[in-house]
């Protein structure tokens, strides 16, 4: 592909060529000639595309990359002269090895949907987060690319039971935030490696930093995760070869392994440029300020109301949880404690459109979560309270404790007329919840912000509230429709906004000093080395990054399932409900946080979002800013 000054067109210099060329027989020492010059022109036509789309405005970028996904669909053959990079991108495809060319295509798809939105990010100047600019460098950035072209010149694979565990995430993530750190210049190799790049740019945003202290962040964070790759690569190696079933599977292990210390090494020896400033130094502990970190105002884009029947809910779930014994527990679970907390209102407020039985309902569950929660947090052992709970929901021993009791009453009203299918649906996410919590409590804080980010998301709670609102508003549906991308974004990103809100109010509440259990905001605060206000306000962007996330998705990408599933009017009405359900649970909870006594005796209630609320007794008013746009 010749050079193309203009932007009609990918194009890279002669200069260019050679210099990835020479990055790939560094970074594939052991790949045979034939694999080795094709990887070599992947990454001249991946450097020939990032350019291309770096150049050209957001439309014309998203033309490019649009026409490229269809090539690789089989959509469009693009035989045009006129579209060198579509021809070049059919001719090497036409290379690979047909039994991996599922699997290079569908790295290239992650690489080019990387590149999209890159490319719609700068459209509207928008920098994420440096902790969400990490994930996307895990799914669609340069490393997942690199770490696919190693197993396919070594032609290792991995097994699938090894990819799916931790341990292997571990190395995998670790490889890639070291990639995309490292080449910061994602541009034209022969540009100045002083030059500002994205990770730099993210750095400076959020922190408010200048140039120089945002390339010295980034080199300590690169600094840190190349430490970490080689822990887990190389003292960590045997907790990975554990999950292998056999010797052929530990031998792909350890070559794919030694692969990756491959790239990175080569990497390092062909531009030392890379490495960072001060390579050796010892990572700072986290510190805990004396001074308590103050909340931010909270973005909140969906409005909600009260149900009308809270009072009689109220009276409902106090004679419950008197009836099963729930009040005479620890200090947090006295009669006045229990009033203060108004765990009724929370659901009036998450579900304003409930009838009197299904808000009592609501309200049960709620005081039963929220006790459970407690419950395991302060006992010694949380494995025997995981397997107390698998055996309550098989319907096997006779409940003993106030809690056992109250979730056989609970479990009876709730899945007493429901299919099979559906109720071990609710006893696997019910199950899931305190799993997580049980891990969480037995091992250590994870250091990875994401991974624990991942691991909350299940053990918050609110992936099994979502299961309920898909019962009462969209139990007719395919299931098919909830599996696909759009509706798994929606309970993602439901569950998360929940587990960030809920960190951030509990890391309030125990500062100053660590939390005491493992919590989003102070993972944050150790991964970046930043200061626990700065983590506060990097965790309350994760959570309107995902609130927007919500929004786009509800937007544009929801309508067009109505078509694709084929819903009739009412099937579009019972979408639209659910979808609705989320918007005011989310909103609920934040307005009862702002309100609970649940949380008032720590002094961490936002006080920006309980000014906003405006005068009692009109609850349809908005009562949270928008965020700006």
């Amino acid at each position: 592909m010749a050079h193309t000054p203009d932007a009609t067109g990918p194009g890279v210099t002669a200069s260019a060529v050679r210099d990835q060329v020479l990055l790939a027989a560094w970074t594939h020492p052991d790949v045979p000639g034939a694999e080795l010059a094709l990887i070599a022109c992947f990454e001249v036509w991946v450097a020939a595309v990032r350019g291309h789309v770096r150049r050209c405005s957001g439309a014309v970028a998203e033309r490019s990359v649009a026409g490229l996904h269809q090539v690789l669909t089989g959509a469009a053959e693009s035989r045009d002269a006129a579209d060198p990079a579509g021809r070049a991108l059919r001719d090497l495809r036409s290379r690979v090895a047909p039994s991996w060319r599922r699997q290079v295509d569908a790295a290239l798809i992650d690489l080019l949907r990387g590149q999209a939105a890159e490319s719609a990010g700068a459209a509207v100047s928008r920098v994420p987060n440096p902790i969400d600019h990490l994930g996307a460098g895990r799914t669609s950035g340069p490393g997942p690319w690199a770490a696919r072209l190693v197993a396919y010149g070594l032609r290792v694979r991995i097994p699938r039971q090894v990819a799916a565990s931790a341990a292997f995430r571990a190395v995998h993530d670790a490889f890639c935030d070291v990639v995309l750190l490292r080449t910061r210049n994602a541009g034209a190799p022969e540009e100045p490696r002083d030059e500002l790049s994205d990770s730099v740019v993210v750095l400076q945003r959020h922190f408010g930093q200048s140039r120089a202290r945002a390339l010295a962040m980034l080199d300590d964070l690169l600094s840190w995760r190349a430490e970490r790759f080689d822990e887990l690569t190389g003292t960590g190696l045997p907790v990975l070869l554990a999950e292998c079933a056999d010797a052929a599977q530990r031998d792909a292990v350890l070559r794919y392994v030694q692969g990756l210390r491959d790239w990175s090494a080569g990497l390092l020896a062909c531009r030392p440029d890379t490495a960072p400033r001060d390579a050796g130094q010892p990572r700072p502990a986290p510190r805990h300020t004396s001074n308590r970190v103050r909340l931010p105002e909270f973005f909140m884009p969906f409005d909600t109301r009260r149900n009308p029947a809270v009072d009689a809910a109220r009276r409902h779930c106090r004679e419950w949880a008197e009836e099963h014994g729930l009040l005479r527990g620890t200090r947090s679970w006295t009669p006045a404690a229990f009033d203060s907390a108004d765990y009724a209102l929370l659901a009036a407020l998450t579900e304003p459109d409930a009838a009197a039985a299904e808000l009592d309902l609501a309200a049960d569950w709620q005081v039963w979560s929220w006790y459970a929660d407690d419950h395991l947090r302060s006992r010694a052992s949380g494995a025997a309270f995981r397997d107390r709970l698998a055996d309550l929901l098989r319907d096997g021993p006779e409940p003993r404790e106030p809690w056992e009791r109250a979730l056989v009453d609970l479990w009876r009203r709730t899945t007493d007329e429901l299919e099979p299918r559906r109720r071990r649906e609710f006893a696997v996410r019910l199950a899931e919840r305190f799993e997580y919590r049980v891990a969480k409590l037995r091992g250590p804080e994870p250091a990875d912000p994401l991974a624990l980010l991942a691991s909350r998301r299940r053990s918050c709670g609110a992936e099994f509230s979502a299961a309920l609102l898909r019962h009462r508003h969209a139990a007719q549906l395919p299931a098919e429709l909830f599996t696909g991308t759009p509706m798994r974004a929606l309970a993602e990103t439901f569950a998360e906004v929940s587990a960030l809100r809920h960190d951030l109010l509990r890391y309030r509440a125990t500062s100053p000093g660590p939390p005491r259990t493992p919590n989003v905001v102070a993972a944050v605060a150790a991964f970046l080395g930043c200061r626990p206000q700065q983590a506060v306000s990097l965790t309350d962007d994760l959570c309107t990054a995902r609130l927007r996330r919500f929004e786009s998705v509800a937007h544009w990408e929801l309508p067009a399932l109505t078509g694709e599933f084929d819903l009739d009017a009412a099937g579009c009405a019972r979408l639209e409900r659910y979808v609705r359900g989320l918007q005011q649970w989310m909103a609920g909870e934040l307005r009862w946080v702002a309100v609970t006594g649940r949380y008032a005796g720590t002094g961490d209630r936002p006080r920006r979002v309980r000014r906003a609320h405006g005068r009692p007794g009109r609850p349809d008013e908005r009562f949270l800013r928008r965020a700006p746009g």
